[in-house]
């Protein structure tokens, strides 16, 4: 697949993951605003823009006229946990057939602080509809699991099988702080939910 620019980390996972499942029936991504806002810039297939926490409601609008379409989202800290947390609730609880990819620096909560942190995938998981929810780390030097992840939650959605998480915790290989080993203590890797066994194939 091309990109017409250079991609950043996470970007780059979502091209080899594309890659790998090969939707012959199209794909559209759900864009945030803020710092994910020209995402689209950097790929050769469909977006969307939605409004400040909304991309999941338009990614559910979107499966819908074109249900046979790859459809996923792409959100940051701010989007999705600050502005959108009750649209990606409403989306999960109601099954829909779509892909939420959550690009976490662990910087943001509720009011865009470390303080007001809230456990996305914890808080999804108490739920009976989603598929799969997961979080996984990605450094600048591996991003195996990340891409893996992203594989498995684009699989399901060509399944038909129904909601997918994937919270993706960036963090630096070379940051040994205690902040950010504290960060992956309260957020740790984990298979929150698998019902097709994804994670086993």
């Amino acid at each position: 697949m091309s990109m017409n620019f250079q991609p950043d980390q996470l970007q780059t996972m979502i091209v080899e993951a594309v890659d790998a499942v090969a939707p012959t029936s199209g794909i559209v991504g759900v864009a945030p605003v803020s710092c994910g806002a020209f995402i689209y810039d950097g790929f050769d297939f469909d977006f969307c823009q939605s409004l400040p926490g909304c991309a999941p409601a338009v990614a559910s609008g979107i499966k819908r006229v074109r249900p046979k379409a790859l459809v996923f989202t792409y959100q940051n800290g701010m989007d999705l946990a600050a502005a959108g947390i009750s649209e990606v609730i409403h989306a999960a609880n109601r099954g829909e057939n779509i892909s939420v990819i959550y690009a976490d620096n662990g910087s943001c909560g509720l009011d865009c602080t470390e303080e007001s942190r809230i456990k996305i995938c914890e808080l999804l998981s108490s739920l009976n509809n989603p598929v799969y929810i997961t979080r996984v780390v990605a450094t600048d030097k591996d991003n195996k699991a990340a891409i893996k992840s992203i594989k498995n939650a684009f699989k399901l959605q060509q399944e038909n099988r129904g909601f997918s998480f994937v919270e993706i915790l960036l963090v630096s290989s070379d940051d040994e702080s205690k902040e950010t080993k504290a960060l992956m203590e309260e957020l740790p890797s984990k298979v929150f939910v698998d019902k097709y066994g994804v994670e086993k194939a």
